[in-house]
């Protein structure tokens, strides 16, 4: 278990989002995505949908970014039944490129420090 964590270098602007992490880690990530692209595509299938809802709330009242649009769709999996899936867009704010160059910037010394001990 000696691996080495990787930074996280997204290939397109969708981040999607599920139950296995908290919506602060979700967060983090929508951050770095900002970051990256200046826009985020939050996608999120059944209970999901509220931690899309959270993540984006959140990021839009602390001023990182505005929400550009929210859609609705009805998703068929293959197994069978219907799902529904939310996407929210979400746009950098110039305040909120700021403020998460400065997070980043803050979380990298973090992670660097604990990787020598």
């Amino acid at each position: 278990m000696d691996q080495q964590k990787q930074p996280l270098d997204p290939k397109d602007s969708i981040l999607n989002i599920s139950l296995k992490k908290s919506s602060g880690q979700f967060i983090f990530l929508s951050k770095i995505f900002l970051n990256k692209f200046e826009k985020v595509e939050l996608h999120g299938l059944g209970e999901a949908t509220k931690t899309v809802a959270a993540v984006a709330e959140s990021l839009s009242r602390k001023n990182y970014a505005t929400i550009k649009k929210i859609e609705t769709q009805t998703y068929t999996p293959d197994q069978g039944g219907k799902k529904i899936k939310l996407i929210a867009i979400l746009e950098v704010t110039e305040e909120g490129k700021q403020m998460i160059e400065k997070d980043l910037q803050r979380k990298l010394p973090e992670n660097k420090q604990q990787s020598d001990q």
